[in-house]
């Protein structure tokens, strides 16, 4: 009991630091659009039913999920990355401008198209929506957003961690490492990378925060359940890529973390497993993790508070955050039974 409570009063510590961190996030900056609608009749055209538009709904997606989230937990922060010269793009730098996030070194290309991902959602009149497709428009930077290092590297010494997102669409790619680093070890600030499609390419970074499916693609090995596996491979990465730590989130299974020099860590799910949506949820953990190690926690203490944290998410619908109080309440009350 006495163990839990100290462990509680450091938690809560790390979360009350939050305010006065900076957080640098580059990557994929995205447009996630929820098209809300009530099904009306089948109709005469073809066996489909017709929806009765009722609302859409656009939110910070990608690594502007992760920024937003980082927003909500009361800290500053830095964006550096790409939107398309279109209502999308700027509506999205609008939102995180709003709420306080530097955006001066996004880059607006004409030659780009902001991504942006629509999910459509329908229900009866007296039922909760559920989502019955999603309409992807994709683009993809050439060379990457193009940032101007002679700018972006004075920022980067007054900066606490850093978040990769990479989303396959070019702003999050592997070569940010090597500028990033240069400057980021030295200081000793974490640099925590997402990457969805080729995590094995990311080397020399603090951690990463790879869902199973992603680990599993990059070793090319089916993992399932079978702990032991997951141990084995989670150590080759994390020798191979020279990492620090890897967090391996497995949706209803909770998290494992995985270090050098230390036995895994599995971190049970928060809450319930009975998730309202799951979009977005690995941005909110990359956020929470990587806020916490650069407010000096240790990726033990990290990794718990990003497992509450993708507990509360989950539990909401659509693209959502975590506020520093919502999190500050899931660890006073989870750890003082």
């Amino acid at each position: 009991m006495v163990n839990s409570l100290l462990r509680r009063d450091r938690l809560l510590h790390i979360v009350d630091t939050f305010a006065a961190r900076t957080v640098a996030v580059f990557g994929d900056l995205i447009a996630d659009q929820f098209l809300y609608g009530q099904i009306a009749r089948v109709s005469r055209e073809a066996p489909v039913l017709v929806l009765q538009y009722r609302d859409l709904v656009c939110v910070p997606g990608g690594a502007a999920n992760a920024a937003n989230n980082l927003l909500d937990l009361g800290c500053r922060v830095r964006v550096f990355g790409a939107v398309g010269c279109d209502d999308s793009g700027a509506a999205l730098l609008a939102m995180l401008a709003d709420k306080g996030a530097d955006v001066r070194h996004v880059v607006q290309l004409k030659s780009y198209s902001t991504p942006v991902k629509t999910r459509i959602l329908a229900g009866a009149h007296h039922s909760a929506p559920q989502q019955i497709v999603r309409v992807d428009r994709e683009a993809r930077l050439d060379g990457g957003p193009r940032l101007s290092w002679r700018k972006v590297k004075p920022l980067l010494r007054k900066i606490d961690g850093v978040i990769i997102s990479d989303y396959g669409y070019g702003a999050g790619e592997p070569s940010l490492t090597r500028e990033i680093r240069a400057i980021g070890i030295p200081a000793m600030i974490p640099i925590v990378v997402d990457s969805r499609f080729r995590m094995e390419e990311f080397r020399g970074v603090t951690s990463m925060t790879p869902n199973i499916t992603e680990l599993e693609a990059s070793a090319g090995k089916s993992i399932g359940d079978d702990q032991r596996l997951l141990h084995r491979i989670g150590r080759q990465v994390l020798k191979k890529q020279h990492l620090i730590s890897l967090l391996v989130t497995q949706g209803r299974f909770g998290m494992t973390l995985l270090q050098i020099g230390r036995p895994p860590l599995h971190v049970p799910i928060y809450g319930t497993d009975e998730v309202a949506d799951v979009t977005g949820a690995g941005d909110t953990v990359i956020a929470v993790y990587t806020l916490a190690l650069a407010a000096g926690g240790c990726p033990e203490d990290a990794a718990r508070l990003a497992n509450y944290a993708g507990g509360i998410v989950v539990m909401k619908r659509g693209t959502a955050t975590v506020s520093r109080d919502e999190l500050y309440s899931a660890v006073q009350q989870d750890m003082s039974r």
